[in-house]
């Protein structure tokens, strides 16, 4: 697990980076940061806050993931072989509670590989917008507005955006549990 572990720092600095440069490109080609808490007046991106909001995150999602890699042999083995069970159980107040353990841990197993989505997907979006490409995100935040204005329309556009990738990365994570516990077993056998 340890190379896993620094495997998604080095992608969430490598992402985060892209995700900054990309932003920074797609405002030089005429967009605005979308992220009314990271846009300055003009629509460009408040750096200071930006590189602070990612470093919280990735201090934090590294927290869990270790947490939840120590916990895994409770996670309920019914999230392991369907993980779409685990898709809209994810509100809960304390994810270290006995209660919550068997499903909050399969979350943030998964909550690794959804960040590194989610900063794929968004500077992926970024550099089209620099190419002057058809971007995926501003004809859908645009049908959004034509219902809603204001913050609320990034909220919902986010929302839109992560049920795909955290559908996708509860898969990755039970995969990835899978795969572990074929490994632990054939270590575990005798050899011949």
């Amino acid at each position: 697990m340890k190379k896993w572990f620094w495997a998604y720092i080095a992608g969430f600095i490598a992402l985060t980076g892209a995700d900054f440069a990309s932003t920074l490109l797609g405002v030089a080609a005429g967009a605005y940061e979308f992220n009314h808490k990271m846009a300055t007046g003009d629509g460009g991106l408040k750096t200071v806050q930006f590189f602070a909001v990612n470093a919280a995150m990735l201090a934090f999602t590294s927290f869990m993931l270790t947490w939840a890699w120590r916990n895994r042999r409770r996670i309920d083995q019914r999230y392991i072989s369907q993980p779409a069970r685990a898709m809209f159980n994810w509100i809960y107040l304390n994810p270290f509670s006995e209660r919550n353990v068997p499903k909050s841990a399969f979350h943030y197993l998964a909550l690794a590989p959804g960040m590194l989505l989610f900063k794929a997907f968004a500077s992926f979006n970024n550099t089209l917008i620099f190419f002057g490409l058809p971007d995926i995100v501003t004809p859908v935040a645009s049908a959004i507005f034509t219902f809603v204005q204001g913050p609320l329309v990034y909220w919902i556009l986010i929302c839109l955006l992560f049920l795909p990738i955290w559908w996708l990365s509860l898969r990755v994570a039970a995969a990835f549990l899978r795969a572990s516990a074929g490994r632990a077993e054939q270590l575990s056998k005798p050899l011949a």
